[in-house]
């Protein structure tokens, strides 16, 4: 075992407390914003742009760069700066005036994007440098259920902060847990062993053309672009569902509407698990493959149910563990990418975060349109027959493939 892999354990602990402060951090606008948006004399229409056109695309345009820093810089410092980052913008928000309150809240929203497009690429590389090879899906799915934990905890802890303190205090405190987490961080990251699979060789350019002929990385991306456009379909709008859809009030909507990510946390360590234990008799590689495919496929199957079953409830409990199979499914697809990448694992990782939130994207656009044309119950069947196609593709993608120009090392294996 190498010097890297001495640590797992460490490195997967502080990779969750990273993904977790980061979504925590990410989603504290959306509480603030209630009080924000007013205050500093903006609509909210104004806001949804700014996040949009701010973080939304700042966040996609710069997986790839990210993913390359981190190959180049090392997890530590990457990520490190990372928060850095998030600290700088949840400060600036903090303090933004009344008088060009636009252009300050563009300017925050765009750092934050940069900063937090390294967390998923810089991390799936991560679990490639320090965790074996036969622990990597349950170590990545624990990071990833993380990361939805952070989101659900955002309004329970910035909700009361800003009852009690005002709307900019949400802020000065998430740049302070970003503050401490980046130092904890910094502090107890163990260093990076000297993997030459890990360590790019080529230019940014170079790196790039590498990366669009590896048609193996591409259609597991195109993949992960429809698998990703379903779970924003959750994400987004299983609230309005809720209250459209199944004519519950807003209080009983807000009651049921955290199931979904409840499922999303408790499924994806668990099937991480699984993945890893079949990967043990069958190999990593095909255990990845068998688990992706499976989860969607139960996920198809949960989100036709949900559409179809008369009562509410059990409604509600189909297309939540549909939400939990899906995100079960995205540690597979990292684990996968990194290893097809060859020897740019980190910006592997980010081709593929870059097609999933643009598969966003698509769903957040569809989704209002097929509801008013189609119903929910169609919608809903769409987006079933979305999964299986997405589980399909899986079957045309060389999982053992490497880079189109090196073969791929054992620690990718």
């Amino acid at each position: 075992m190498s010097k890297g892999m001495s640590h797992p354990w460490r490195v997967i602990l502080l990779l969750s407390l990273v993904t977790g402060v980061a979504y925590l951090v990410r989603s504290d606008v959306a509480v603030a914003q209630e009080r924000m948006v007013p205050a500093v004399g903006i609509t909210m229409i104004a806001m949804g742009a700014i996040t949009a056109w701010g973080f939304q695309l700042a966040y996609a345009l710069f997986q790839v760069p990210a993913g390359m820093f981190g190959e180049r810089f090392g997890a530590r410092t990457a990520l490190g700066l990372a928060l850095a980052g998030c600290s700088i913008a949840s400060f600036v928000t903090s303090a933004v005036p009344r008088e060009g309150a636009v252009l300050v809240l563009v300017s925050s929203r765009v750092l934050l994007g940069i900063a937090q497009a390294a967390v998923f690429p810089v991390a799936a590389m991560a679990i490639m440098i320090y965790v074996p090879v036969k622990e990597r899906v349950r170590a990545a799915a624990i990071y990833i259920a993380a990361a939805s934990l952070g989101a659900a905890a955002a309004p329970l802890l910035m909700a009361p902060v800003m009852e009690k303190f005002g709307w900019r205090a949400v802020f000065v405190v998430s740049g302070v847990i970003a503050s401490v987490t980046a130092l904890t961080w910094v502090m107890l990251m163990p260093p990076q062993p000297d993997q030459p699979a890990v360590r790019a060789r080529r230019g940014v350019l170079p790196e790039l053309r590498v990366l669009g002929r590896n048609i193996p990385l591409l259609r597991l991306s195109i993949a992960y672009l429809l698998h990703s456009a379903v779970w924003f379909v959750f994400v987004f709008w299983f609230f309005r569902y809720l209250t459209e859809g199944r004519g519950f009030s807003i209080l009983a909507s807000g009651r049921w509407g955290g199931l979904p990510s409840l499922a999303a946390f408790v499924l994806a360590p668990l099937i991480g698990v699984a993945t890893d234990r079949l990967g043990r008799r069958i190999g990593a590689a095909q255990a990845r493959r068998r688990a992706a495919m499976a989860c969607l496929f139960s996920a198809a199957g949960f989100v036709t149910l949900g559409a179809v079953l008369p009562g509410a409830v059990l409604a509600i409990l189909a297309l939540s563990l549909s939400t939990g199979c899906v995100n079960g499914a995205e540690a597979p697809f990292f684990m996968t990418a990194t290893a097809i990448g060859g020897e740019s694992p980190g910006a592997a990782a980010g081709v593929l975060n870059l097609m999933g939130n643009l598969g966003g994207v698509l769903s957040i656009w569809l989704v209002p349109r097929m509801s008013a044309a189609w119903g929910w119950n169609g919608t809903l069947v769409f987006w079933s027959a979305v999964c299986l196609v997405a589980a399909l593709l899986w079957l045309t993608v060389d999982i053992h493939a490497a880079a189109p120009d090196g073969p791929t090392s054992s620690v990718v294996a």
